[in-house]
């Protein structure tokens, strides 16, 4: 019985653990709209210089902005599929599961039980895997879109203080 508690409690881990990424994801994708809708905006804002250029800085301007852009775009990607809807493995819970327990011997019974938690961990840890990978290339592009912008920044504060 204390393998049974044991993998109780790793099951009710992993659940929270799989919670936890879905709200992280919900959050994150939040946030990476919210990024994009206010490059867009700053783009139509720009409009006459950015998307226009007519200097070799200008090319390069309108380069980073369109480059960050899309790694923003592929960050939003990311979060998509880490937050996509698959499979959250749970326990059997049918009425033949149960009917099984209750009239098998105690040792098959243990020896079910253990089988459900065994592979419902592992498949509820692939799941939780998959998304964990998918958040970390939507930071890490993230990250690269927030420098791209930066150094678009600087060159464009750099560019109007030449003026």
């Amino acid at each position: 019985m204390e393998t049974l508690d044991y993998l109780k409690d790793r099951y009710a881990e992993e659940l929270s653990r799989f919670n936890h990424f879905e709200t992280k994801c919900s959050k994150f994708l939040t946030f990476i709209t919210g990024i994009i809708g206010g490059m867009t905006a700053f783009a139509s804002f720009t409009k006459e210089t950015l998307l226009m250029p007519e200097t070799p800085i200008g090319w390069i301007q309108l380069l980073l902005f369109c480059l960050s852009l899309f790694i923003a775009i592929c960050a939003w990607g990311h979060s998509l599929l880490a937050l996509r809807i698959g499979k959250c493995p749970i326990l059997p819970k049918s009425k033949v599961a149960a009917s099984y327990i209750n009239r098998v011997s105690e040792t098959e019974r243990i020896e079910y039980i253990y089988e459900c938690y065994v592979d419902t961990l592992e498949l509820l840890t692939e799941e939780i895997d998959k998304k964990s990978h998918n958040l970390e290339l939507a930071y890490s592009e993230l990250t690269m879109s927030a420098w791209g912008l930066g150094i678009l920044g600087f060159l464009t504060i750099f560019v109007e203080t030449a003026k």
